[in-house]
Formats: structure tokens, C-alpha cells, sequence
């Protein structure tokens, strides 16, 4: 009963971040093209106002989930090695890590990313995270 309920946090909070970066790089970017600058900054700031309250925090459930979730899934090692599943599971959490650890300085800490400052790279990178998600249990 307690994996159902992390696993349930996980895909909850996980939506709620994914929702907010496919929002901004596919919707906002669109109305950036058609509004004038005065109304996009308008639209943005109120956005912005709402998704800072929220996603945060679903992003911090979504790390500390997905780490929990990942002990439970990943298993033993056998004497081959790794198991393909091993594998893309590892790769999934690296790149769920990187997206929490970069997520908790830029909101908490105020620290600015030196490079990727724009919502482009964690939109793919919670795409590829998706697929590897989907395909980590038929290889």
C-alpha cells in the first residue's frame, strides 16, 4: 500500500511539472509570437506568479518519490552485470536527479544556471524520461 501511495505522489508530481514546462515552452512561446511584448510580460508574470507556489514543491516530491521508487525497482545485481532495465532505470534517475538538483538551487538557493537558462532542456530531458519509462520494461 505504501509503494501505491508513492507511486501515486510520483505520478501526480511528476504531471504538475511536466504540465508546467510543456505550458511554457509550447503555449507560452506561441503567445509570445501573436501578443505584444506588454501583454506577453503580463501573461507571464501571472503565470509565473501562480507556478512558483506549486511547482516547486511538486518537483521535490517528484525527486524524493522517484528515489524511493527507484530502490524498490532496481533490484540485484547479478553476476552479468546490469540488466538492460538496470540500465535505462539508471539513466532515468540521473537525469530525474539533475533536473531536482538544478530545480532546488535555481528556486531555493537563487543560483542561476550557468548554461540552459530556459525551460527548453528540462522540457526534453522529462521527455526522453518519459520514453525511458515507457521502454525500460520491454528491453
Amino acid at each position: 500500500m505504501t509503494y501505491l501511495i508513492i507511486k501515486l505522489l510520483h505520478i501526480f508530481s511528476v504531471l504538475i511539472y511536466g504540465g508546467f514546462l510543456f505550458t511554457d515552452n509550447l503555449i507560452l512561446m506561441r503567445m509570445q509570437k501573436t501578443l505584444s511584448k506588454e501583454k506577453y510580460a503580463e501573461v507571464r508574470s501571472y503565470f509565473k506568479q501562480f507556478t512558483r507556489i506549486l511547482v516547486p514543491k511538486a518537483l521535490i516530491i517528484a525527486v524524493i518519490s522517484g528515489i524511493l521508487l527507484f530502490q524498490n525497482a532496481f533490484g540485484d545485481i547479478s553476476e552479468n552485470g546490469f540488466s538492460n532495465f538496470q540500465i535505462l532505470l539508471s539513466i532515468k534517475a540521473i537525469l530525474g536527479l539533475w533536473l531536482g538538483i538544478r530545480g532546488i538551487f535555481q528556486v531555493f538557493f537563487g543560483i542561476e544556471p550557468f548554461i540552459f537558462k530556459s525551460h527548453r532542456l528540462p522540457f526534453l530531458l522529462v521527455i526522453c524520461i518519459v520514453f525511458l519509462s515507457q521502454g525500460m520494461y520491454y528491453v
